[in-house]
């Protein structure tokens, strides 16, 4: 399910689901994230092979409305289209008064 970036804030934490390309030394796995033209590795779950689906998780560091693109701080900072996004947890906010109270 895809996601209008005005709903997303900076500090969500955001999923995105990637490919398994190959496995590489030291239980590491080289990725293909959806809409990101470049090489990304993860640590990689035991039994994985090359075609499996993983999710990658990361809290949003960066929006930009205009062009529809989410920059996600996880290893990395990897900016990915909106629609990439698979999953969406909004932090918790607490809202303060906008002016001092008498007590």
């Amino acid at each position: 399910m895809a996601w209008k970036v005005t709903d997303i804030s900076i500090g969500d934490e955001v999923a995105i689901t990637v490919t398994v390309l190959r496995m590489l030394d030291g239980a590491r796995a080289s990725v293909s994230i959806p809409s990101y033209a470049f090489p990304h590795s993860m640590p990689a779950p035991k039994r994985t092979e090359p075609g499996d689906e993983l999710e990658l998780r990361g809290k949003v560091s960066r929006i930009d409305a205009e062009s529809q693109k989410v920059t996600l701080k996880a290893g990395g900072l990897i900016t990915v289209d909106a629609d990439a996004i698979t999953d969406w947890t909004p932090v918790a906010r607490t809202t303060t008064a906008l002016r001092d109270e008498v007590r």
